[in-house]
């Protein structure tokens, strides 16, 4: 592991870009790391934004990302729940019960899935801001029963200005202790499914994953076979590295820290 110096990004012609955490933590944008990347952007890099969040769809967050000065193509956004719902869809999944987001049902049901409570094949848990005791009663009870237990990311929490946000790995483990039973597979980041998603059309492509977790950004793209970057402007910590066994390939405090070109470039 080594500290990020400004010829290693220049080395790589993809970058993998966590959103929560890298980009913004809650509706502040961190503009350390946005403005380097906007300004590899211009310099022909290509960046594809993947993140464990699916409380918004690909649209969505490309509206957003756009406003920060992106130029963000079709394909450039991927969600865990865009990779879930295409999950369901190769499996022949039909009817499952979603403890999630309106866009994650709304991902779901792109696909020809039908969204219900009524003897559902599987049970879809993602991030959910009205997750209650309604909903963890009909989880775990489809759960124990013999429904597919699927989560769409292990994310505990999410950052945000003032602290943290209960993410899908919290509802995961409530359902999972009513239940007795733990999810059957979780297709978010660190799954590398999701990484080769992102990049089945960019063979021969050098890809540096960029995220502020170890165990989903760092860990999935390590799986993935892709160099890695930790940057210090979310979850983890220097002392998390250690403590979590997790090295990635570089770490940085961020991307402003590392920084060699114009002096014109805005931060």
């Amino acid at each position: 592991m080594k500290r990020l110096e400004w010829k290693d990004l220049l080395s790589y012609d993809v970058f993998l870009c966590d959103m929560d955490g890298v980009l913004y933590r809650g509706s502040s944008v961190i503009p350390e790391n946005v403005d380097v990347l906007l300004h590899l952007q211009r310099l022909g890099k290509r960046i594809r934004f993947l993140t464990n969040n699916s409380t918004r769809t690909p649209s969505q967050y490309r509206e957003r990302l756009a406003g920060m000065g992106f130029d963000v193509g079709e394909g450039d956004v991927i969600t865990s729940g865009v990779a879930t719902a295409r999950f369901l869809k190769g499996e022949g999944i039909r009817r499952v019960y979603v403890v999630g987001s309106p866009a994650l049902r709304e991902v779901i049901r792109a696909e020809g899935v039908k969204v219900t409570h009524r003897t559902p094949e599987a049970v879809v848990v993602g991030m959910d801001p009205n997750f209650n005791y309604v909903k963890l009663k009909r989880a775990a009870s489809h759960v124990y029963t013999g429904a597919l237990f699927i989560g769409t990311n292990p994310d505990t929490s999410l950052p945000v200005e003032d602290g943290v946000l209960p993410g899908a790995g919290a509802m995961l483990s409530a359902i999972s202790s009513a239940s007795g039973r733990d999810p059957d597979l979780v297709i978010g980041k660190p799954n590398p499914r999701i990484f080769e998603m992102a990049t089945y059309d960019l063979r021969g492509s050098k890809v540096l994953v960029i995220g502020d977790r170890l165990n989903t950004d760092v860990l999935g793209g390590r799986r993935a076979g892709f160099d890695t970057l930790l940057v210090l402007t979310g979850v983890h910590t220097l002392v998390d590295v250690e403590r979590l066994s997790l090295k990635p390939t570089y770490w940085v405090e961020n991307l402003k820290a590392v920084w060699q070109g114009p002096s014109t470039l805005r931060l």
